[in-house]
């Protein structure tokens, strides 16, 4: 039997195609299209922790020949890498099940196997997603549907022929030499259906139906900027915006339901065992989605610089050299002048933007329309709603703009 047939083969694929997704993602040129995006918008509070990086737009170059990697790729790598070591953890399992005794014949074999499927398979991702300009053609998501069609055979056949006795038997329900054959038969046949399909573009699998796939993520488009110089600039200074950036830590921790939940039950759980372990851990989770939170907060936020024009407020991001969205002023419905908790004590105020055209929020989509009816736009030029959080000088902004503000009610965003 082939090496990649074999359960050590078959293992070291998936833990191969499951790693380089992951390293693939940060490279992903093309924003997700994300067909659940009303029930994503409606529930927006449970992505505070990482959900603000997603919406960053620029890259970051490396030294060639790799490509540049996107900020807003950093959530699905770190998704991705959990899904890696999800799929290294089953193919251990189904190693030692196939195999429980492990000579030292057996594990030089392992060891040339495992090797050679990994380098082939590195090769020919290098070769197709890097060398060819395959990361053009992907989105992050898209990126994951291999390894999420990979896990699913692998996840079926571990249960149907590994993970099931007989009736409390101390033996397998199918017998080691059945299951390795099960396997071989369950990934030949899933490579001649994914090579049928590559044979018919029209055709698309049950999984690009409930997934999608990278011919329906959209293609970003930069945000256009006026070629004169700026009227004004304005910002939150480096102050406030590790204030605003450790207060939303804080806030997070401390103040959003779900998470203080889980930690106050951690925490009544290590005083009831008395483990002071339970509660050094607890802490030490605490600290880290503080940080985490507070460093993704000033991404998103520390980092922007709005340049006034005479039509229009763009959002550019100095950390990135590029901009993140804009409003005409023409479209401008209204302009809120606010007061968080973080704007009395610093003596700033906080702007929201309303518009006349807000980009519209799609439907829920349970099944993924073909690529030809999905709409693959991108909205970088259209105006949108805008919050500019912390200014000392927020009058300043209207008044570069021409327009005039509507006191709103009090905050804590």
């Amino acid at each position: 039997m082939a090496a990649r047939d074999s359960p050590v083969g078959l293992s070291a694929e998936l833990a191969t195609i499951c790693l380089w997704a992951a390293v693939q993602t940060l490279f992903a040129r093309k924003r997700p299209n994300n067909f659940l995006r009303r029930a994503l918008n409606d529930s927006r509070r449970r992505f505070e922790l990482l959900g603000p990086l997603q919406q960053k737009r620029g890259s970051t170059g490396l030294a060639r020949p790799l490509p540049p990697i996107y900020l807003r790729n950093v959530p699905t790598f770190i998704t991705a890498l959990v899904v890696t070591f999800v799929v290294v953890s089953m193919g251990f399992v189904l190693v030692a099940l196939t195999r429980p005794t492990i000579t030292q014949s057996v594990a030089a074999s392992f060891l040339i196997g495992g090797t050679t499927v990994v380098v082939g398979r590195s090769i020919a991702i290098w070769r197709q997603f890097f060398s060819a300009g395959g990361y053009e053609e992907h989105s992050p998501r898209s990126v994951l549907l291999n390894p999420a069609k990979y896990l699913f055979v692998l996840g079926v056949l571990f249960i149907v022929f590994l993970g099931l006795e007989s009736g409390g038997a101390e033996t397998p329900l199918v017998s080691p030499r059945l299951a390795v054959v099960g396997l071989a038969i369950g990934k030949l046949g899933y490579d001649v259906r994914t090579l049928q399909l590559a044979r018919n573009p029209q055709r698309r699998s049950w999984f690009a139906k409930l997934y999608g796939s990278q011919k329906s993520e959209i293609s970003p488009e930069p945000v256009t900027m006026p070629d004169s110089s700026p009227k004004a600039r304005f910002s939150m200074s480096r102050s406030t915006a590790l204030i605003d950036a450790l207060g939303s830590g804080v806030r997070y921790v401390f103040w959003n339901g779900e998470v203080t939940a889980v930690l106050g039950l951690l925490v009544a759980l290590g005083i009831i065992a008395e483990s002071s372990g339970i509660l050094l851990s607890v802490g030490a989770l605490a600290i880290l989605l503080g940080s985490v939170r507070s460093l993704t907060r000033y991404l998103r936020y520390g980092t922007l610089e709005y340049r006034c024009y005479t039509d229009q407020l763009v959002v550019f991001d100095r950390l990135l050299g590029e901009p993140q969205s804009k409003v005409a002023v023409g479209d401008v419905a209204g302009v809120t002048v606010t007061q968080d908790r973080v704007d009395e004590r610093l003596s700033t105020e906080t702007l929201d933007f309303e518009v006349t055209n807000p980009p519209e929020v799609p439907e829920i989509q349970m099944l993924a329309p073909p690529p030809e009816e999905v709409k693959t736009s991108d909205i970088a030029n259209q105006s949108v709603p805008l919050t500019v959080r912390h200014l000392s000088n927020a009058g300043a902004v209207l008044e570069c703009l021409g327009l005039s503000e509507t006191r709103g009610q009090q905050s804590t965003n």
